[in-house]
């Protein structure tokens, strides 16, 4: 979102509604983006083709059982910008980076610091401390690089922290997706007999259902956040934006360095439900921060919304119900399901459109501040064209 929505301030070059597009070839990022992705893709492609020919089952079953949660847990990351949400394709390539680019160069990373590590330490304390020394520092690196690079392809698309936010939470999402299908195949080779189905849906249980929403899913949303701020935060000193930048990718590191370390180990003891009470306890704390920031910027932003359509409430192009159904997602969807009952498909279809288009005077009021500035009255006629067509669809019944 842009951050005049939220502070006042409107950003250099903002553009009401960009092609949204991720195809940029003008920028030269596109192309490095484009190369480690083909690297990352043939990567994680040989790795997983091994993994199918040796466990086809446990790998098959993965592969649906992390389906089925994340491609709902994408959706609901999406829905959480109710203003603006973000471009498919631009979504789409920063899962991708995750899954692809980012688990990549992290496993190379950590095999090389592990081995090192391996030397340097007691047997005993590397089984217990390796993973949380080498893997919180590397990861959030290649996963954070991620977001620099979507920037620098699309400038126009990260305007605000709930963007970074969620840009954040599907590299995340991409790397946290990848991660558990080696896990999972992992635990069926190690199974010693146990068969693969077992280990896989055991695993499943521990690392996504019951403590899927710590991982690399809050993780990289935390450094998103502070990325975002730096970037769109324009109206505060570089060494503010700074600051923020470094305390997010620091709380980043530290939620992923408390997660694989051994803390609580003792407390957790061998039964399911102190296991499950550790686990808990370990990421509760950076879930609720992130919860709590969310939050904020969403009220933050429906109030600047509210205060830059204003202008425009009761006016031929916004009623005052309209602006009480805008200004929150669930209402906009209810308004869409009334009027698909009242006009059919046809009528949900242009109320979409029109709900779209009134949205957009919002986004011009950043940007243009004369009132009968043309292109406002170009989008004010675009309101007026849909709502006459809105009108003109006869009711079902």
């Amino acid at each position: 979102m842009n951050p005049s929505w939220m502070e006042g301030t409107p950003r250099h070059g903002f553009s009401p509604r960009s092609d949204g597009s991720f195809w940029r070839p003008s920028q030269p990022a596109f192309w490095l983006f484009t190369a480690l992705m083909a690297g990352g893709a043939l990567t994680v492609a040989s790795q997983q083709l091994t993994y199918l020919s040796a466990y086809p089952g446990a790998w098959l079953l993965s592969v649906v059982l992390l389906a089925i949660t994340a491609i709902p847990a994408a959706v609901v990351i999406y829905r959480f910008d109710q203003f603006e949400p973000e471009p498919v394709s631009m979504i789409l390539a920063a899962v991708l980076w995750g899954g692809l680019v980012a688990i990549s160069f992290a496993g190379l990373t950590n095999s090389y610091f592990l081995d090192l590590l391996q030397n340097a330490m007691s047997p005993g304390a590397f089984q217990s401390w390796g993973a949380a020394i080498v893997a919180p520092f590397d990861e959030e690196l290649y996963k954070g690089a991620g977001l620099v690079i979507l920037f620098l392809i699309a400038r126009d698309e990260i305007d605000g922290v709930m963007d970074g936010l969620v840009y954040g939470a599907m590299i995340g999402l991409g790397f946290q997706t990848v991660e558990n299908i080696q896990y999972f195949v992992h635990a069926a080779a190690n199974s010693h007999g146990g068969g693969q189905i077992t280990p896989v849906l055991s695993s499943f249980v521990l690392r996504v259902l019951i403590s899927g929403v710590y991982s690399h899913t809050l993780f990289t949303a935390l450094t998103g956040f502070g990325f975002a701020y730096y970037v769109t935060r324009v109206d505060r000193s570089r060494r503010t934006r700074v600051a923020v930048a470094a305390l997010f990718a620091a709380l980043a590191v530290a939620a992923h360095f408390v997660w694989n370390s051994p803390l609580l180990d003792s407390f957790a003891g061998r039964s399911s439900a102190s296991i499950v009470l550790a686990l808990v306890l370990k990421g509760l704390p950076f879930l609720m921060l992130l919860v709590i920031l969310a939050v904020f910027a969403r009220r933050r932003e429906r109030a600047g919304f509210e205060r830059l359509i204003a202008v425009e409430e009761g006016t031929d192009v916004l009623s005052h119900e309209e602006v009480h159904s805008l200004v929150s997602g669930r209402r906009r969807r209810a308004a869409r399901r009334r009027m698909a009952r009242q006009k059919g498909p046809m009528g949900r279809a242009v109320l979409k459109s029109l709900q779209r288009e009134q949205m957009n005077l919002a986004l011009f009021h950043t940007k243009i501040r004369e009132e009968d500035h043309p292109g406002l009255e170009r989008q004010r006629d675009k309101v007026r064209r849909l709502r006459a067509r809105l009108a003109a669809i006869p009711d079902v019944g």
